[in-house]
């Protein structure tokens, strides 16, 4: 196996509009009664040669070639946010508010001549007809089982935040969902390969059945920067991406000529995602940790009877598998790996690559598995050479 060649991911550096100190927690003044007002502000952290319609910039490499440092265009992007309380302490309940935001995107050239995108989202909202804004955040009666609040003492106030997954109703013309959203009416699903030279589009719907790839950015266990006079400032927030960028190079060394349909990935859990919202453990085998608090994340759907399967599919698109890989000869093709390492017995277990080609027409086949070690980090870009082994 050839060892893998990893890239870290270029942190963006802060742009000057964004710095901590000239970021106001909230602007609007508040008025009696009116609810709160809810401000989040940061910087997007890309990885290289990663791209969303993105603008790519040339400067010299570290090894003398040419690198590429690309930033999101100025626009907005759908968001998921949960609002939960973290108190150090065991218990049965957890609260939380999730809802889908749209976040403003502004990208602006840093002291170092490059690009940079930072984002913003202001609602002020005030109460609605249910009063779901009031002194305090709380679930809307009948919204969900637990309709206990989530208070905004900054000291035991935290938000996750996620953008990649699709949208269940909000709009592009939407600034807060009006929506209760819980983890399931969230969903994230691979899809097919991704072209780093054409536009990935962020605002996809449920019911799109789209097959784009959009890579997922995370913020968790996001403390207030300000909370006070029915405001909450949440500014400096750091989105980095999950999971990671996978630079496939596909050989065939059978003796036929095949067709390429995807990959498979073992080891990782499944390709259907969801928001988690935050919930308390059950306890380990020996009553440890019970009611200990698990925070909101990005997790792999369970699953149904009707679709058990473990494992993550990326079928490469009709272009890709139209075209026959004769023998002796490679591909690159670059895919989207969000969950990219799991734990079994307290180790860390690297994903198992199968290159999913034709082995006769209309058969498909896996081909032997192939491990890659577990990544110390997401926000990596990985390439990695995957082999047809000879029949």
């Amino acid at each position: 196996m050839k060892k893998s060649i990893l890239m870290l991911a270029s942190l963006a550096l802060l742009s000057a509009c964004n710095k901590e100190s000239n970021e106001p927690v909230v602007q609007q003044e508040q008025k009696a009664n009116d609810g709160l007002s809810i401000s989040i502000s940061g910087q997007i952290d890309l990885p290289e040669e990663m791209a969303r319609g993105l603008e790519f910039q040339a400067f010299p490499g570290k090894d003398g070639g040419t690198s590429y440092k690309p930033y999101f265009k100025t626009g907005s992007i759908p968001a998921l946010v949960c609002f939960y309380n973290d108190d150090g302490k065991t218990g049965k309940e957890a609260p939380y508010v999730m809802r889908e935001i749209s976040l403003d995107v502004t990208s602006l050239k840093g002291a170092d001549g490059r690009w940079h995108s930072s984002f913003s989202f202001k609602t002020d909202q005030g109460r609605d007809g249910t009063g779901f804004f009031q002194d305090h955040l709380k679930m809307q009666p009948g919204g969900h089982k637990d309709r206990k609040r989530v208070y905004t003492d900054p000291e035991v106030l935290r938000m996750a935040l996620v953008v990649g997954f699709e949208t269940y109703a909000l709009q592009q013309s939407d600034n807060w969902g009006t929506a209760d959203i819980t983890p399931s009416l969230t969903n994230y699903s691979v899809g097919q390969e991704m072209d780093l030279s054409k536009e990935i589009n962020y605002w996809v719907s449920q019911d799109d059945n789209s097959t784009i790839t959009r890579p997922i950015f995370v913020a968790y266990e996001v403390k207030p920067s300000g909370v006070g006079d029915g405001k909450i400032g949440f500014s400096n927030v750091k989105l980095r991406m999950l999971g990671s960028i996978i630079k496939a190079k596909i050989t065939n060394n059978d003796y036929k000529d095949h067709k390429i349909i995807g990959l498979r990935v073992d080891g990782v859990g499944r390709g259907d995602l969801v928001f988690g919202a935050p919930d308390r453990n059950e306890g380990d085998q020996d009553g440890k940790n019970k009611g200990v608090l698990i925070h909101p994340a990005v997790v792999q759907n369970p699953g149904t009877g009707n679709h058990p399967q473990r494992y993550v599919t990326t079928t490469f698109s009709k272009e890709v598998r139209k075209k026959e890989l004769k023998s002796g000869d490679s591909m690159d093709v670059t895919v989207y790996l969000p969950l990219n390492k799991t734990t079994s017995n307290g180790r860390n277990e690297g994903p198992i690559f199968h290159v999913l080609y034709e082995s006769s027409p209309g058969t498909t086949k896996p081909g032997d598995g192939q491990k890659l070690k577990p990544l110390k980090r997401d926000g990596l870009i990985v390439s990695h050479e995957f082999k047809i082994k000879r029949g």
